[in-house]
């Protein structure tokens, strides 16, 4: 009779799921990280939090990382959780535990998933922690090393655009190509002259997230009168700023474009 109400109560009162606390819970156990590209598949859901672990958005469960090149790295070298399964926060460090200098910390740089970018120099250790955002739970953690170029940013407009001849709207479009993943801004003008003295002008802007190419478009209203069929210039700039880095990028394009009519 007693062991078959044990056997009931552990189908209604299951244990749960025993995970090992990561080897790399703290600092001074560090996962080093010997050649990029890197990557490390781990669960953080026994991961801990030190005492003196930093402060990046909050610091719940952490692990570390350690890299030291052997040469100085010409570009740069980016750190990121993309394809985790719970909401981190990545952040990098120098000089030893409990005397720590940080360079770099993010949240939520393509959704809940992090990335930093910092230069590396030779015979520098580098200290990379990977936490939960706040004080939240952690969980499959996939964590990535590699070497990532310098931001550039350009881009196209199409040839063809479109009006709406109820509204006197107009749209146009084109593609952003960016060297490693960034939100790009995209803005500028449309001009169309419809006599000899005047022109129809609109203004536009938008925000599109860049991974290595992805297709633009804007609607525009126009200050004055409606846009028309026929000829137009559109003039369009790609702003993109990397807030780890301090960097920032631009491209500017004017093209002629025709305007059909939806």
């Amino acid at each position: 009779m007693y062991a078959a109400l044990a056997f009931a109560t552990l189908l209604l009162f299951p244990t749960r799921a025993a995970h090992a606390q990561p080897a790399n819970d703290a600092i001074t156990s560090a996962t080093v990280v010997p050649q990029l590209p890197f990557t490390d598949t781990i669960s953080t859901v026994d991961a801990t939090t030190a005492l003196d672990d930093p402060n990046c958005a909050g610091n719940g469960p952490t692990v570390w990382y350690s890299f030291t090149p052997s040469t100085d790295v010409d570009v740069f070298v980016e750190a990121n959780t993309f394809g985790s399964e719970y909401d981190t926060t990545v952040s990098v460090y120098t000089g030893s535990p409990g005397n720590l200098t940080q360079l770099a910390c993010n949240d939520d740089a393509v959704g809940l998933l992090s990335r930093v970018v910092f230069n590396a120099t030779a015979g520098t250790t580098y200290y990379v922690m990977v936490g939960a955002y706040g004080s939240g739970p952690g969980g499959n953690l996939v964590f990535t090393m590699d070497l990532t170029t310098p931001l550039d940013v350009s881009v196209t407009i199409d040839r063809k655009a479109s009006f709406d001849p109820a509204a006197g709207t107009a749209v146009v479009s084109g593609t952003v190509t960016c060297s490693r993943p960034v939100l790009v801004n995209v803005f500028g003008e449309l001009r169309q002259r419809v006599a000899r003295h005047f022109e129809i002008v609109g203004f536009f802007g938008t925000d599109v997230f860049c991974e290595s190419e992805i297709p633009w478009s804007a609607t525009i209203d126009p200050d004055t009168g409606f846009f028309k069929g026929g000829q137009a210039v559109v003039t369009a700039t790609a702003y993109a700023f990397d807030p780890n880095l301090g960097e920032f990028d631009q491209n500017t394009q004017q093209r002629d474009v025709s305007l059909t009519g939806k």
